[in-house]
């Protein structure tokens, strides 16, 4: 059978995967571990260390009257794994401590008191033994060393200190009163508040908050509002963010404490509304504010307020004609642009599936929007050179202008909680009233995020699309004028050269593209541009990682070269006069990666789940040779993600000699995905070993918690394939992990150190991709299973109502020869599980 088979076999989705989960059995914990095994004088400094700066914590408190405050824990590099966090024997519920945020790697806060300060120091100096026991293993018969709880938990912490003045405040006055004033900042700062435990420490909580109240109140002339309504943070997991501003009427003043006084009123919100046009930008002013700030135990941060502007567009100096297409007849995918809004004339306009006039015409900066709705419309017909890459048939959009021009900025929005709730708003009103489920968003906040952090404009677009089940496409980000890098070299030696001379931190995306539950898309240059290897990273294109070492961007896709005095970027589209022009930007990345998602929906009738759509794109989405180069094998996945997803046609077809399957279902606390199957018949070689190529991606929505920062994302799913062989000298089973991570050359079985899981997004990240080859065969044994299990950060607790996920698994002969594709078709349903082509498994799945 020829590998040109010219008919697509639909991929398959089971209809019945709730039967493969089961209930798993849990093994017993090791003991404790010692960090100072060998070196108790080591550990006796390190005891006396830590007791004096719990002493010394307790007598801040006392000497500042604070009734309740925050403390950091910094956990060593070799304890950074949960299990090793100190929530048993000393920073526990039990001894007056509330887990309540996280920051940087291995960094946690505690709610206490100071007298469960003073009562952890005397627990520390009488219980954690200096020296270890002596026990004998009952197995063995060897004497071995056993440490307690104490000195375990306490050899695992690095240091523990009190939040100062600059982990709340890392800008001037200065640099602060100048950004306040630019006219397309949205609200004043961004006011982050640790989120109180009130089951700890009794009333002491309530005191603190009080007197912070009364702090602000004494300031005068202030203004004080939840940063997001309180809709999207229901669960009581948010940032709890507030805007604050200055005004010039000091007598007059507005507080509204997040998660404490819950939704401001309407009336509340219009007073607020009306005091904030009179803003303050007074140096001495906000030098007061920022100081009272800095010292406030309840802050745990202050963040200058984000500013968004559509970049302007370009014209080609190269004339085009274009002969616009007109929309199919029947119906169409609909992709939501939430931007400055969409020129209004008949060719374009002809696609348009509705929007809504938040901004009026005249207020409109509609030039970045025009352009993407051009792509999301047109892309195939003004790119011709690339496209075999875009979808055949173009997508309808839905004007959604949430940005009106720069200058105006303040006139709709006062605080981010009026952008933001009307955000979701729209959100909502575009899913009833015209189904659409995929929004892109090419805007982003440079300066809103900290390191790997999870900003309130992430956490806000993660809400809203738990709230209202849609997928958010976001643009990476841009570098600009000196930030860009040289243009990529085709050679990775030559690259990794490259990417010495800057600075990885500088470079990384901006919020919101560290959103967790949406796709992030990073810019790659066009084929035909002079200078510029086709494929390749853009000069401009910002980095990953995301959330704590979370895998972003998770796509690329086209975005146009920087111009540098050359014809033209190599991407097309419109402006706002009907005109073809050309641009550059992940802005314009993102909706043909946005394209693509909506087709999918549109294709599988907008029934298949969220984490579907995202392992469907991943799962086939391909980087090029050049960017697989081994000496890239480290930064490859945070300019170019997983690589460009092909067409939707693409991402829901087989050939006779692959297979791919669909498991679909939500994973309760407890329990595990169990699939045992036998591998294809055809692959498996005369001396009994398989040979083959399996590809694997793992999609899911994690329980987020912004209050922990780069620990944000609190569940992770993992996924294992292990061939079943049997011990001959013991008959037991044997399960044989064979899976690598998709750009990861290291063996699975290696112990990695936490860290490196983090640094490499292997771990704690909402998709992952796995693969393996065979090509010559391994092991001695048909039997295969896949295996999907969970575990929880310390201190988190799994949701009730279960973790959704979606896993994508497929097979292939790397040889194109064998019909595998209705091998494993018939083998499966000879197991008695359902099985049906994507295109129709809504319509036949069993209701619960």
């Amino acid at each position: 059978m020829a590998d040109s088979e010219p008919i697509p076999r639909p991929i398959q989705v089971f209809l019945d995967t709730g039967q493969l989960i089961e209930r798993r059995v849990g093994r017993p914990g090791g003991g404790n571990r010692d960090f100072f095994g060998g070196n108790n004088s080591g550990f006796a400094d390190h005891k006396a260390h830590m007791c004096q700066k719990l002493t010394d914590a307790a007598k801040v408190f006392r000497d500042e009257e604070w009734t309740a405050g925050f403390v950091v824990v910094q956990m060593r590099e070799e304890a950074l794994a949960k299990s090793y966090r100190p929530l048993n024997g000393l920073f526990s519920s039990s001894n007056s401590f509330g887990l309540v945020a996280g920051g940087r790697m291995g960094e946690v806060f505690f709610q206490c008191t100071p007298s469960a300060l003073e009562q952890l120091n005397w627990r520390i100096q009488t219980r954690a033994e200096l020296e270890p026991r002596i026990v004998e293993n009952p197995k063995t018969g060897r004497q071995e060393e056993r440490v307690s709880v104490y000195r375990s938990e306490l050899g695992g912490i690095e240091d523990i200190r009190l939040p100062t003045a600059a982990d709340r405040v890392d800008f001037s006055t200065r640099q602060a009163t100048d950004w306040l004033k630019r006219p397309d900042v949205l609200g004043g700062y961004i006011v982050e508040l640790f989120r109180p435990d009130f089951g700890v420490g009794g009333g002491s909580i309530n005191t603190t908050i009080n007197r912070f109240r009364e702090q602000l109140a004494n300031i005068g002339g202030l203004v004080a509002l939840p940063a997001t309504p309180s809709n999207l943070s229901g669960s009581g997991r948010g940032h709890s963010a507030m805007s604050v501003d200055l005004i010039r009427d000091r007598e007059k003043s507005l507080i509204s404490l997040p998660l404490i006084d819950g939704v401001p009123a309407p009336a509340k919100r219009q007073r607020a509304a009306r005091l904030l046009k009179q803003r303050d930008f007074s140096v001495e002013r906000h030098q007061a504010l920022l100081e009272q700030l800095a010292v406030e135990p309840l802050v745990r941060r202050v963040v200058l307020p984000p500013s968004l502007e559509p970049l302007p567009v370009v014209s080609s100096e190269i004339g085009q004609k274009l002969e616009f297409p007109s929309p199919p007849a029947s119906g169409s995918p609909v992709v939501a642009i939430v931007d400055g809004g969409v020129a209004n004339y008949s060719k374009l306009s002809a696609w348009k599936a509705g929007g809504t006039d938040i901004i009026p015409l005249a207020d409109r900066h509609v030039g970045h929007g025009t352009f993407i709705a051009g792509l999301v419309a047109a892309g195939r017909t003004l790119n011709p050179h690339f496209e075999p890459k875009l979808e055949r048939t173009g997508c309808r959009y839905y004007d959604i202008p949430l940005v009106p021009r720069q200058s105006l900025m303040t006139d709709y929005y006062d605080t981010l909680y009026d952008f933001f709730d009307q955000l979701n708003l729209e959100v909502g009103r575009a899913k009833s009233d015209a189904g659409v489920r995929v929004f892109n968003v090419s805007l982003g906040s440079p300066g809103l995020r900290h390191g790997l952090g999870y900003s309130v404009f992430a956490q806000a677009l993660d809400e809203i699309t738990m709230e209202h089940d849609v997928l958010f496409v976001v643009s990476a980000g841009n570098l600009s004028g000196t930030e860009a890098r040289t243009p990529w070299p085709a050679d990775g030696i030559s690259a990794v050269r490259m990417l010495a001379g800057g600075s990885a931190s500088d470079e990384r995306i901006t919020a919101p593209a560290e959103n967790l539950l949406g796709l992030t898309v990073g810019a790659v240059n066009p084929p035909g541009v002079a200078g510029h290897n086709p494929d390749l990273p853009t000069t401009y294109t910002r980095r990953g990682p995301g959330v704590g070492g979370a895998r972003k961007p998770d796509l690329c896709h086209y975005g146009g070269i920087s111009r540098g005095g050359r014809k033209t970027t190599g991407l097309f589209s419109l402006d706002p006069d009907e005109r073809v022009v050309d641009n550059n930007g992940t802005s314009f990345s993102a909706p043909l990666v946005a394209a693509t998602a909506a087709t999918l929906d549109h294709q599988l009738e907008g029934m298949v789940s969220r984490e579907t759509l995202i392992a469907l794109m991943v799962h086939r989405a391909k980087r090029c040779e050049a960017m697989q180069h081994p000496a890239l094998s480290h930064v490859a996945q945070d300019f170019v993600g997983f690589g460009m997803s092909p067409t939707a046609d693409t991402c829901l077809s087989d050939k006779f000699h692959t297979v791919t399957l669909v498991f679909s279902e939500v994973l309760r606390a407890g329990h595990k995905l169990d699939f045992v199957f036998s591998w294809p018949r055809s692959l498996v070689t005369d001396e009994g070993k398989c040979r083959g190529q399996v590809d694997l991606t793992l999609a899911y929505s994690p329980p987020i918690d912004g209050q922990f920062d780069t620990e944000s994302l609190r569940v992770q799913l993992e996924a294992f394939l292990h061939q079943i062989e049997v011990d001959k000298s013991t008959g037991e089973e044997i399960w044989k992990s064979r899976l690598h991570h998709y750009d990861n050359s290291l063996p699975r079985e290696l112990g990695y150190t936490e860290k490196f899981l983090l640094k490499h997004g292997l771990k704690w990240t909402p998709v992952k991709r796995y693969t393996l080859s065979m090509p010559r065969g391994r092991g001695a044994s048909s039997n295969w299973r896949l295996f999907l299990k969970s575990s929880a950060r310390a201190g988190a607790l799994y949701p009730q109502e279960g973790v959704p996920f979606t896993i994508i698994m497929t097979i292939t002969d790397p040889l194109g020869e064998a019909a595998i594709y209705d091998e494993v078709r018939n083998q499966i349903k000879g197991l008695g599980l359902a099985l049906a082509d994507i295109t129709v498994a809504h319509r036949v799945r069993p209701q619960a």
